[in-house]
């Protein structure tokens, strides 16, 4: 048995499956980020907004982890209270992508990886 649920957004496929999730479970739930920018922080704090009932703090503070975040200026948390994100999310500043892009050779190394976890999946049915 579990007294709570923690949910991160991204690695669940998104605000409305990680919301079903949580409805599913019958239980309180802790938002948490799985070391995400601004952009995923903001997923999270709008799973956050639709919970009916959020009696744990979340964990959505990992953008500050990164130099530099991806929006400029970064979003997160401010005097420890994180706005829900309304309608539009933050968007990633298109200078701060070509800083943090990757190169070829680390492109080409997570394409293999995600087809080999996909190759993984696929043989489980």
């Amino acid at each position: 048995s579990a007294d709570l649920i923690v949910v991160k957004v991204q690695p669940l496929g998104g605000v409305r499956r990680a919301a079903a999730i949580v409805a599913a479970a019958g239980l309180p739930a802790v938002v948490s980020s799985a070391l995400d920018t601004s952009v995923g922080i903001a997923g999270g704090a709008a799973l956050a907004a639709c919970l009916p009932s959020l009696p744990h703090a979340c964990g959505l503070g990992t953008a500050a982890l990164f130099e530099p975040d991806v929006v400029a200026p970064a979003w997160g948390p401010r005097a420890g209270a994180l706005p829900a994100p309304g309608e539009r999310a933050p968007a990633p500043d298109p200078g701060r992508l070509d800083r943090v892009r990757a190169d070829g050779a680390r492109q080409a190394w997570w394409a293999d990886r995600v087809r080999a976890a996909h190759a993984v999946l696929a043989a489980q049915g």
